[in-house]
């Protein structure tokens, strides 16, 4: 569908793209960072494992938290104010974790980047949208999907090599100077007006049942799995009675956060699962491969951060090419093909072992990733396209919900069915890589593959589905 800004020509439309995608690749390579600096943090920290994971989740989840109320103020306010505000915010939680000296005030900062990130990235999408028109849409979001997705692999690259060279806090202080540029580039670049935007209001009781209730779920189900007690539980049902709470609001308020409407529509609706899918798989095999490659090959840091660089670099390739395919033949046929190349290419790393050469290796990872990367752009299109002008904050929110909350679902999906099967392959309870044993853990890496592969190919079918669908409502 058409939006009423695809007749409006914006002159510096590649400058706003420019310095969008600067900060969408900080966001996200700060989603992924960390986890390579984990074991110098809690070394330095004298943290526990349990401990030092909050860390890295935390962000992930303060992230889910905001991002929706974000998305909204952006469509009430102006997408590039609170794109602008969350790029300040991100910058000063990296700064305050550069400073940080202790376990809990490492988290609170990591906390404050996550509401950053989320102010940022629930705009993205929308300002590009707005600044492109419907025929250059694909290539934009193509892009932007290149951009999510390098991000997202190069941060065990990128947080290695600063880790090995320099202390773990410029992971973190990095940040300020590229925050810093991207506003001074922004407020040159960046659309001072807003168009098309209704008049309304912010459903502040919405906003203050949906955060905490968001919360108190994610974090609980994260703690439960080393954690059942009491108090935990509570939270959890205390997150989960909120979010009900919440649902019958919006359905009585006249100018609610979220239109549930919206979530009626079948196409937007399949759009949003394969993508929160292909999140969920890719959160898996970013986790996955570094220990397959170091634990289970025995190759050092530096060879496996050279191995695994075959991710982003197709991705930069693919992505941009995938959009502006889109752009000329559609975007469900490429939909389709990227996420049954993603599937294949799961299963397929699933099936190494201990025999299978460095060319092998890169094959079946690229082949993950040309999938993925087929199918990130054009899918973005469909959501952006699927929603009037006056939601794309909200379908950008919640583009990147799916994104965070597909990832964090893939990492600790992940490890429990990895560890699960490691168990039954060593007859005892396993929670860490067995020495000597490369095996055990090949037998839950393989599981997990065929799992994650099967789950990718439900979306493929989810796909096809649609594809069907609207051809039959095109006919008739």
């Amino acid at each position: 569908m058409n939006h009423p800004t695809d007749a409006v020509k914006t002159p510096n439309k590649w400058a706003i793209l420019f310095t969008v995608l600067i900060m969408t690749f900080m966001a996200t390579l700060d989603s992924s960072i960390v986890n390579v600096a984990l074991p110098v943090m809690q070394k330095a920290l004298n943290a526990g494992l349990d401990q030092i994971q909050w860390v890295s989740s935390v962000y992930l989840l303060t992230m889910c938290a905001f991002l929706l109320v974000f998305g909204r103020l952006g469509d009430l306010h102006g997408k590039v104010r609170y794109f602008e505000v969350g790029v300040v915010i991100f910058s000063i939680g990296s700064l305050m974790c550069g400073l940080s000296t202790t376990l809990p005030a490492l988290v609170i900062s990591r906390a404050v980047q996550g509401i950053g990130g989320a102010s940022a990235m629930a705009n993205n999408m929308g300002i590009i949208t707005e600044a492109f028109p419907a025929r250059e849409r694909g290539r934009a979001l193509g892009l932007l999907a290149s951009f999510v997705a390098l991000g997202m692999m190069c941060g065990p690259v990128l947080g290695g090599f600063i880790v090995a060279v320099l202390p773990w806090e410029y992971i973190f202080l990095i940040n300020v100077p590229v925050g810093l540029i991207s506003l001074v580039i922004g407020h040159f670049t960046l659309p001072r007006t807003m168009r098309d935007h209704k008049p309304g209001k912010m459903d502040v009781v919405g906003s203050l049942m949906l955060i905490p209730g968001m919360l108190l779920t994610f974090l609980s189900i994260t703690m439960l799995q080393s954690n059942a007690g009491p108090l935990v539980v509570a939270a959890l049902v205390a997150g989960i009675v909120l979010l009900a709470l919440f649902v019958r609001h919006e359905r009585a308020c006249a100018e609610p956060l979220i239109n549930l409407d919206l979530f009626r529509d079948k196409h937007f609706m399949v759009n949003l699962a394969c993508l929160f899918i292909s999140f969920v798989a890719i959160g898996i095999y970013e986790l996955m491969t570094p220990f397959y490659l170091q634990d289970a090959r025995g190759f050092d840091p530096g060879l496996s951060g050279l191995i695994f660089c075959i991710i982003p670099l197709v991705n930069a390739v693919a992505g941009p090419i995938s959009g502006a395919i889109s752009d000329r033949v559609g975007c469900e046929p490429l939909t389709c093909l990227g996420l049954a190349t993603f599937a294949s290419g799961l299963f397929l790393i699933g099936t190494l072992g201990m025999g299978e050469g460095i060319p092998q290796i890169l094959l079946f990872l690229g082949l993950a990733s040309l999938g993925t990367s087929i199918f990130q752009a054009p899918n973005n299109s469909l959501i952006m396209g699927s929603v009037p002008v006056e939601m794309l904050g909200f379908a950008g929110s919640a583009s990147a919900l799916a994104r965070y909350l597909g990832m964090a679902v893939g990492i600790s999906g992940s490890t429990s069915l990895l560890y699960g099967q490691m168990s039954v392959a060593a007859g005892r309870p396993v929670t860490a890589f067995v020495e000597g044993r490369p095996d055990i853990f090949l037998y839950g890496h393989h599981f997990v593959y065929v799992v994650t592969a099967a789950l990718v190919a439900v979306g493929f079918a989810l796909t096809v589905a649609r594809m069907v669908q609207k051809r039959r409502t095109h006919r008739a």
